[in-house]
């Protein structure tokens, strides 16, 4: 081997080591023991010839397998400009890569559900129904759903979304804030139990509008709010993005946040457009991603899965204070 390019193989290594290839292969595979000394022996020859392992890809399509599990996020332009998005995918490669596993990003409708795929993660993003779904139930494709409904067939990993909202509530109470308003995600699961949460404290609560989490998006809905001159002292907003908009939109017109407007938001990721802390829910990004692509894992091999409810925790930051006093403005 020495002053060649070729790149080492399972067979060099045997042949290095001293000893058979199914005896190098067993080392690698761990399908059954070997000896102490001998492994050591061969996994020192492939140190010396820098080999780095069986192809991943080649074991798994002998097994029948691709090697690639399928992580559904909506619309790809949307999601990567949602902070939540990154860590949450990182978390993913990280399980599914130590298990050699690779990572296939697809839209909503991308005909990539339809390729040999190990699993499929459906990262909900705001949706109820995705019309890939009945043709991978029926073709036995493992299903792992993220803050989803629990459709037959999968299992679903979600966070406290109803139980942080009303946490987040009872802060603004706890401020004197009488009148709360909210911004929400479009129409799905985690948008609704958001909402119940503020409602357990806010029977009364005014939805400001719906919107993606997208920063333009939240000041144009913020903005038409406040043309309206509403008399909520405090917006809840259904994501941090979707917070510092208000936030910003409010100082544009010369608002005080928090003196004149509280303002939360929900996720606990960061926001490099505000120059203070939001107060937000946060929720554990990384574990959601981690927790996802373990459950595909064990879901591959046939293992049954429980669904997993993931908590969350308040993070009070300076974008909430006390309620404005009416009266002292002449309201």
């Amino acid at each position: 081997m020495s002053g060649s390019t070729r790149t080492p193989t399972l067979a060099d290594v045997a042949e290095t080591a001293g000893v058979s290839l199914s005896t190098a292969s067993l080392t690698f595979s761990g399908n059954k023991p070997v000896a102490e000394a001998t492994r050591e022996r061969v996994l020192a020859a492939a140190a010396a010839l820098g080999y780095r392992g069986p192809n991943p890809l080649a074991r798994n399509l002998r097994q029948g397998r691709s090697g690639v599990v399928g992580v559904a996020v909506g619309q790809l332009s949307e999601a990567f400009r949602d902070p939540a998005t990154l860590p949450l995918f990182d978390a993913m490669s990280e399980v599914l890569g130590a298990a050699g596993l690779g990572l296939l990003l697809m839209a909503d409708d991308d005909g990539h559900a339809r390729l040999p795929l190990d699993a499929v993660i459906f990262d909900i993003c705001g949706r109820d129904v995705w019309m890939p779904y009945d043709d991978l139930v029926a073709r036995g494709v493992p299903l792992v759903v993220i803050e989803g409904p629990a459709w037959p067939g999968t299992t679903y990993v979600d966070i406290e979304h109803r139980r942080g909202s009303a946490e987040l509530a009872r802060h603004l109470r706890g401020l004197g804030h009488d009148r709360v308003a909210t911004v929400t995600l479009e129409p799905s699961q985690p948008q609704r139990e958001r909402e119940a949460g503020l409602r357990e404290v806010y029977a009364d609560l005014e939805v400001v509008g719906a919107c993606a989490s997208d920063l333009t998006a939240a000041q144009e809905v913020v903005g038409a709010w406040l043309d309206t001159d509403p008399d909520a002292t405090a917006l809840v907003c259904q994501s941090d993005v979707q917070a510092a908009g208000a936030v910003l939109e409010a100082r544009r017109r010369g608002l005080s946040v928090p003196g004149d407007l509280s303002v939360a938001g929900f996720d606990g990721v960061a926001t490099p457009w505000l120059d203070l802390e939001l107060t937000t829910v946060v929720q554990p990004i990384a574990e959601k991603g981690r927790t996802a692509a373990r459950a595909a894992l064990a879901r591959i091999e046939g293992e049954a899965v429980a669904d997993v409810v993931l908590p969350v925790e308040l993070r009070v930051g300076g974008s909430t204070g006390p309620a404005p006093r009416r009266d002292a403005q002449g309201g």
